[in-house]
């Protein structure tokens, strides 16, 4: 029964996939995993009409997404929370925070204060500074990189850029 679903859904629900993703790698592992999901949840769809199993495959592929997003805005969270903690426990002054902060460029900055200190998520932050989320969560990353690496607790690079004091 879930070779019928695969042979007449997987194109389809791929390319909602891809829509929901933005990539395709990431698309083809929530389908999968949907599929995955179908063969162990038959009992959860076996009497449903066709367009109801259709249906149940595109509800999970994107519960699949959110929980994937989830996890990635948690793990990110959680980044940016131990740098906090770490400015936290060496007693820097708030003068001495907000010179780190100061040294981040202009389009990291902006979004670092008000993730982490005003509590604002890469969602929001995206719809204040229309850009997507990703985008968002990626300067985020850039700028506790920066941080890292400024308060010595990370690996140099020839990458990494740096900005004088």
């Amino acid at each position: 029964m879930v070779e019928e679903l695969y042979k007449a859904y997987w194109s389809a629900l791929l390319r909602y996939c891809v829509s929901l993703a933005g990539d395709v790698g990431t698309a083809e592992d929530l389908c999968q995993e949907t599929f995955l999901r179908a063969m162990t949840h038959q009992e959860d769809w076996r009497g449903l009409e066709r367009v109801q199993k259709r249906a149940w495959l595109y509800t999970t592929a994107k519960r699949l997404f959110i929980d994937r997003v989830r996890k990635l805005s948690r793990e990110i969270e959680l980044q940016g929370e131990e740098l906090m903690r770490l400015v936290k426990e060496e007693d820097y002054s708030r003068a001495a925070v907000r010179e780190l902060i100061d040294r981040l460029p202009d389009n990291e900055r902006g979004l670092f204060v008000m993730r982490y200190f005003q509590g604002y998520d890469s969602t929001e932050l995206g719809e204040l500074y229309d850009l997507p989320p990703a985008t968002v969560r990626s300067r985020l990353a850039s700028a506790r990189k920066r941080l890292t690496l400024w308060l010595g607790l990370g690996e140099t690079t020839d990458k990494q850029e740096e900005k004088p004091l």
